[in-house]
C-alpha cells in the first residue's frame, strides 16, 4: 500500500514528530490497527502515536487502499465500540490539516522550559 504524498514527504526530510505526538517507527502496527478495526469496524493505517495517552493517528483505509485522510482516535482498548460514541475519532482532510490542528496544538501545550532541557539533554 502506497502511503500519501505528505508522509512520505515529511518522513524524507526527518520529521518524526513534535512532544507530545511521536511518528511510529513502523507505520501500520498491526496490534493499533486491530484494535481501531474492533472498536470502529472501520480500517485505518496507524502512523503516529501520543506519548502520553491512547491517542493513535493514521490514514484512512477504503477497499484495501490508504486515503489521504488522517482519522485521530482514542483507543479505548476495550475491543468494541462504548457507551457514549467511545473511541472519539475526528476526521482531517490530510496530514497537514491533522498536524495544524491537533499536532501543533497539543505541542504548544507541552511546550515549557523543563521540557525543553529535557529535550536537549536527550531525556
Amino acid at each position: 500500500m502506497k502511503l500519501p504524498l505528505e508522509y512520505r514527504w515529511l518522513k524524507a526530510n526527518g520529521f518524526n514528530g513534535f512532544v507530545p505526538w511521536l511518528m511510529l517507527d513502523e507505520p501500520g502496527v498491526d496490534g493499533l490497527r486491530a484494535e481501531f478495526k474492533k472498536e470502529t469496524g472501520e480500517d485505518f493505517f496507524p502512523f503516529a502515536v501520543r506519548q502520553d495517552c491512547d491517542d493513535v493517528a493514521g490514514f484512512r483505509v477504503l477497499n484495501g487502499e490508504i486515503q489521504k485522510e488522517v482519522i485521530s482516535t482514542h483507543l479505548t482498548w476495550s475491543s468494541r465500540r462504548e457507551y457514549g460514541g467511545f473511541p472519539s475519532t475526528a476526521i482531517f482532510k490530510d496530514m497537514f490539516e491533522w498536524l495544524k490542528e491537533v499536532v501543533i496544538v497539543d505541542s504548544w501545550d507541552w511546550m515549557s522550559e523543563e521540557e525543553l532541557e529535557d529535550i536537549e539533554q536527550g531525556l
